[in-house]
């Protein structure tokens, strides 16, 4: 159908052709058709039905357009992924030239087996390799079992993951949705996460926060809240200490620890010391200090220095939603899976996915039924297992649970009690946007460097709070998408680019990770009217946003803005979580649909991960998480996956109950 819409046209008048790159740049037209025809073929309609109502050139003229909006800001993103208008707003990723193929080592690779590698029998079969998935292959293989990692993506190459901004894991479910629209729990995309050997962890921005004691006592900190489900966590901050230090020394974090009040008490140092302080950093530093608030640098999951055999970061400035050009950057593929995969006791399947969990008559789980997809087209095989572990992401999980279904288990696999979905929450990246009068960023990745915790918890009126950090290096595409969101660039025109390129240097922007406060109604359910292309019944999540969150979200929200304020910024718009302004609120890291609990009446898992009714069968990512802090859960995960496994391969203890093999 575009055929019947000069597309060239159409996008030339986004960024018409002038001193400045135009959109009507032969290879931006191809690359639009590419996402309009292949990625996205029900927009041609909707391109289609503008045509029918205007004209190209009337496009600058109706900004307020929802659908002009949508065009313009998806020609937008894919024009300024082209190196042409990257050389023009002076933006120079140092990612062009690092060598490529260190993300994932050989080892790794070597373990991958088709369908015919496959065995008809493991000791244990781990259903996911992000956070949870790579330490549970890691232990259970270096404790001798045998072990099958299932993968339902694959293993790009570090450049296919680190040079296309256009399909960038993040980027690519952003592309199209560029108007300033909430994406809501309702949403499939809310809390979207990757997919590939290593899951979000190869990709993620690697921000490596320890929740604070307060976390895991959310409902005894702030009693009861209506309308909610908050619920202290079965495990105490003390008792997971011990693997926050062991998951810091394992994948390597480099850190320093924050003011007195704002976080637990640690054991051990960090193993790395902090990356150095960036310009803009230097700048939020000031503006803090006049504020009275204490900061600290931004604990990254990323080498300030050579660690355990991977490189030290070489500040490119593509950290988020890209694969690190070194290996710096610590995933479970380069650390858990690495380790696993050198036992020689570890195989990993890629693009297939465990669609049920075998049982037997009684309801005992003997296996799963994976199904895939090769260069000879679908497959599908029964593997037993004598255990299993699931560790898929928040909404998978809770999917194959759900979809175990039996007569023994009617409503899915330890569901008797109407649990598996319940509690499903993410967390709202909040914030402002601030422009200064002078260039203040340097494009020294990973971007994020400076943060207070000042406003975790005991923030009158409100459940929680956050940790607020500055942002990630933005790319043109981000950056575009943010102030065009925010109002401070329009959508289309000749002045667009100009502007965007006095802007981009000047862009600084205050995130905050907000506390959301559970629900049981929002939740993950099936539809067992509709199945994917891998034949199962589609999930659908339900429920909205708890009236705290949104007081949490704009209190946050408020804050970064008074300290970009205070840093310097002339102009500050807040990235309001009710209108939209400065671009969707986005929500990330799933969790909660597993919960964790002592009552199998109120919980999914027992303390331990295990399964209620089910001791062979254990969760080991965010679904198990009772509430999901307020910072990033990604070291939490970690933790508690070596947590929970070092019950399962029952690791040896010493009398204080610390592993003393750790270090």
């Amino acid at each position: 159908m575009t055929g019947e819409v000069n597309l060239a046209t159409w996008a030339g008048a986004v960024m018409p052709a002038g001193a400045w790159p135009s959109s009507e740049n032969d290879d931006v037209v191809r690359r639009l058709r590419m996402v309009l025809e292949h990625d996205h073929p029900q927009w041609e309609e909707r391109l289609a039905a503008l045509a029918n109502r205007m004209a190209p050139h009337d496009l600058v003229h109706h900004a307020d357009d929802r659908d002009v909006r949508w065009f313009a800001g998806l020609v937008g993103q894919v024009a300024v992924t082209h190196k042409s208008s990257w050389r023009a707003l002076g933006w120079t990723p140092s990612v062009e030239h690092m060598p490529e193929g260190t993300d994932i080592p050989d080892e790794v690779v070597a373990a991958v087996v088709d369908r015919r590698g496959l065995l008809g029998r493991y000791d244990a079969i781990v259903i996911g390799s992000g956070a949870g998935g790579g330490v549970a292959a890691q232990e259970l293989s270096e404790a001798g079992r045998t072990v099958l990692v299932v993968e339902r993506g694959g293993a790009p190459p570090t450049g296919e993951l680190a040079r296309d901004h256009l399909r960038s894991p993040t980027a690519h479910s952003r592309v199209g949705t560029p108007d300033p629209d909430l994406v809501g729990p309702s949403d499939p995309r809310w809390g979207a996460s990757a997919f590939g050997l290593g899951g979000g962890t190869r990709v993620y921005g690697a921000q490596a926060w320890r929740f604070a004691p307060q976390d895991f006592a959310m409902a005894s900190t702030y009693g009861e809240v209506a309308d909610s489900g908050l619920a202290d966590w079965p495990v105490s901050y003390d008792e997971m200490e011990p693997y926050y230090a062991l998951a810091e020394f394992e994948w390597g974090v480099s850190g320093a620890p924050g003011p007195p009040g704002t976080e637990g008490h640690r054991s051990v140092p960090f193993p790395l010391p902090p990356l150095p302080r960036t310009k803009p950093a230097s700048a939020l530093l000031a503006g803090a200090e006049k504020l009275g608030w204490r900061t600290l640098p931004t604990p990254m999951l990323i080498n300030s220095e050579p660690y355990r055999g991977r490189a030290a970061c070489v500040r490119c400035s593509q950290c988020l939603g890209f694969a690190c050009p070194v290996g710096a950057k610590a995933g479970s593929q380069n650390t858990a899976l690495w380790r696993a995969s050198r036992t020689g006791r570890t195989s990993f399947v890629l693009s297939a996915r465990v669609v049920e969990l075998v049982t037997t008559k009684d309801g005992t789980v003997t296996g799963a039924l994976i199904r895939g997809v090769d260069d000879q087209g679908p497959w599908e095989r029964r593997i037993d297992a004598d255990e299993i572990v699931i560790a898929a992401g928040a909404v998978e999980s809770a999917r194959l649970l759900l979809s175990s279904r039996s007569a023994a288990h009617p409503h899915g696999l330890g569901n008797g009690r109407d649990q598996v979905g319940r509690y499903l929450q993410g967390q709202a990246q909040v914030g402002a946007i601030g422009i200064f009068e002078d260039a203040v960023t340097d494009l020294l990745g990973p971007g994020a460097g400076i943060a207070t915790a000042d406003f975790r918890h005991g923030n009158a009126g409100l459940t929680g709070g956050g940790i607020l950090t500055n942002d990630y290096v933005p790319t043109p595409a981000s950056a575009l998408r943010q102030l065009q969101g925010a109002g401070l660039l329009p959508f289309a025109g000749p002045d667009l680019m100009p502007r965007f390129a006095r802007l981009l240097p000047r862009l600084q922007r205050i995130m905050a990770t907000a506390h959301e406060v559970p629900m049981a109604d929002a939740r993950v359910t099936l539809d067992i009217r509709v199945k994917d292309e891998w034949g199962i019944p589609i999930p659908r999540l339900h429920g909205d946003l708890h009236a705290e969150d949104v007081k949490t979200r704009n209190f946050l929200s408020g804050k970064a803005a008074r300290w970009l304020h205070e840093a310097g910024a002339s102009q500050v718009v807040r990235i309001d979580p009710r209108s939209g302004a400065g671009g969707p609120v986005v929500s990330r890291f799933q969790a909660g649909t597993a919960r964790m609990g002592t009552d199998e009446g109120s919980s999914v898992v027992d303390p331990w991960g295990r399964l209620w009714g089910h001791a062979n069968v254990r969760v080991v990512d965010a679904a198990t998480h009772v509430s999901n802090g307020g910072a990033t859960p990604v070291l939490t995960t970690v933790a508690n996956a070596y947590r929970v496994m070092a019950d399962m391969v029952g690791a040896s203890k010493d009398e204080d109950g610390f592993d003393s093999s750790i270090f």
